[in-house]
């Protein structure tokens, strides 16, 4: 940016565009190291390009399951049972980098609420999980960001407009 030197905005890159992500990536930190833009880059000795992949409860053998329940609790309590996803699979995905605090994220990493009931079932327990998890009150958790609130009051906050109380 002309505007803001050192700010490269690389935002709403379409699919098509994600193919290319490599070579802009390049471009962007060729860019920097030709000083134009006054940045330095200083490597992270402890970057790891390798991300730990998700550990799906369903896919795991039963020996397997038993492992992971005995080094963590939490795997043995199913929230989504249509499509078998476990407390620890979403706690994992609420802290794994990028973290998420969407119910849409979580379903997209985990497979919650993705099975015959579409999240009936486990969308409320999901919400409770990211509030114990993160603190976020039920109110400000979204599907999707943006206004998407499924939660957007306590009953006793509302009251009926236009009846009687006998009504």
């Amino acid at each position: 940016s002309e505007k803001l030197p050192g700010f490269v905005n690389l935002a709403c890159i379409a699919s098509p565009g994600l193919t290319s992500a490599p070579a802009i990536a390049e471009y962007v930190v060729e860019e920097i190291l030709r000083d134009e833009l006054g940045l330095e880059l200083i490597p992270n000795p402890d970057f790891n390009p390798r991300r730990k992949g998700v550990n799906h409860y369903y896919e795991k053998s039963w020996e397997e399951r038993e492992e992971l329940i005995k080094e963590n609790p939490q795997y043995g309590r199913i929230v989504c049972r249509c499509e078998t996803v476990t407390e620890g699979e979403i706690v994992d995905a609420i802290h794994r980098a990028p973290g998420t605090v969407t119910l849409g994220s979580v379903k997209y990493r985990t497979r919650a609420s993705m099975g015959r009931c579409q999240g009936g079932f486990c969308t409320c327990r999901i919400m409770d999980i990211i509030n114990k998890e993160t603190g976020m009150p039920k109110e400000d958790i979204t599907t999707r960001g943006n206004n998407s609130n499924i939660v957007v009051g306590k009953v006793k906050q509302f009251r009926v407009q236009g009846g009687s109380a006998d009504e």
